[in-house]
């Protein structure tokens, strides 16, 4: 199972404005995704940072000379470049710590990451204000995974963990209340 964010999910849910919103977010958002790339080499590490990967520049470096990735030039980064290093970083089960966190419980980083988008945009429109997507104004739910068993009781898959987010109750409060957050 993969677990950090494909380039396309990268889009859905880090660059991509919550929904409903002005659409100049969204123009802006599109430009911004047409632009990407080519990128240089730092940018190219925040990019893959985000996606889920532990990466830094010295480690794009290493992948270059080791032969892993061969972009046009050191700050000449194609999406297949920056793909390719996602995937050495995937097979290499190096993650930040969200996403290290989300491989422990048997999930995706996209699976934690949605559910909060969607709890944070719930939020938003119950109370009228803005509430972001940080899951600490949040408590964290998990469904364990589970395995899928044939009529006969084999193992034929696992299903992975879901994850859902509920307001804290001290963010309730003080949103109830009328208060920012």
């Amino acid at each position: 199972m993969r677990i950090g964010l494909t380039f396309d999910e990268y889009v859905e849910l880090r660059l991509n404005p919550p929904a409903g919103g002005d659409p100049a977010f969204q123009t802006a958002a599109d430009q911004e995704r047409e632009q990407m790339f080519p990128t240089n080499l730092a940018s190219a590490a925040n990019h893959l940072r985000a996606r889920g990967y532990d990466c830094k520049p010295l480690m794009l470096e290493m992948l270059i000379e080791n032969g892993v990735v061969k972009p046009a030039g050191r700050d000449v980064w194609a999406q297949a470049d920056v793909d390719a290093a996602a995937q050495h970083f995937e097979d290499a089960q190096i993650f930040v710590p969200y996403a290290a966190m989300c491989q422990a419980f048997g999930c995706r980083y996209a699976d934690f990451l949605r559910p909060l988008r969607e709890a944070a945009e719930r939020a938003s429109r119950e109370y009228k204000r803005h509430v972001p997507e940080d899951d600490q104004y949040f408590v964290m739910h998990r469904v364990p995974s589970r395995g899928v068993t044939d009529d006969n009781g084999n193992l034929i898959g696992v299903e992975p963990a879901k994850v859902s987010f509920t307001l804290s109750d001290d963010v309730k409060e003080r949103l109830e209340r009328g208060e920012e957050v």
